[in-house]
């Protein structure tokens, strides 16, 4: 489901044009300014207007998913995007791992831009999440393997951190330890 190309305006002047429009209204400082005098002429250039490139049709497009976090992230982003308390994900059993999302072209450049940056952002905040629960759990050897007198990094010290915030899973052992095992 293709928009009708105004003024015989061809389908990659016009992705080039709204991607230029994003970005004269979003971008900043001098960034922004570049676009906005990019895009008045190829504008004038192929005889359209900011209403031509305004009078877009919403299509889904299909983005990859690799679990159901990554499904959460994109109907917040969404949310954000399309400045919605309720967005349209679309799901199908010929793509399972695949979500759609219902935007404009412009839409879905801001979407794919923010989906695939807090993607890989949340994967590693998850690492981090997991590295925190090992800790509070003391998951790991009473005794160590030997002397560490490392320094922590930005990293660790984010993980002590959310370790300190957990609350530790007590698990009752079925059987009973003889001696310091």
């Amino acid at each position: 489901m293709q928009a009708q190309m105004p003024h015989g305006g061809d389908a990659k002047v016009q992705a080039k044009l709204r991607k230029l429009m994003a970005l004269a209204e979003r971008g900043e400082g001098g960034e922004k300014d570049n676009a906005q005098r990019m895009l008045d002429n190829l504008l004038a250039r192929h005889g359209l207007t900011l209403d031509d490139l305004n009078e877009e049709c919403r299509e889904i497009r299909w983005f990859p998913i690799v679990n159901r976090y990554d499904r959460k992230l994109a109907a917040q982003i969404m949310s954000k995007v399309c400045d919605t308390c309720t967005p349209s994900l679309y799901t199908s059993k010929s793509r399972p791992k695949k979500v759609g999302v219902e935007v404009t072209p412009a839409e879905a450049i801001e979407f794919e831009l923010h989906f695939d940056t807090l993607r890989n952002a949340l994967a590693a905040h998850f690492d981090e999440a997991f590295s925190a629960f090992v800790q509070a759990n003391r998951l790991f050897p009473a005794t160590p393997s030997g002397s560490r007198d490392m320094e922590l990094s930005e990293s660790d010290m984010r993980v002590v951190a959310m370790a300190s915030a957990i609350k530790p899973t007590s698990v009752r052992p079925r059987l009973e330890r003889k001696g310091n095992v």
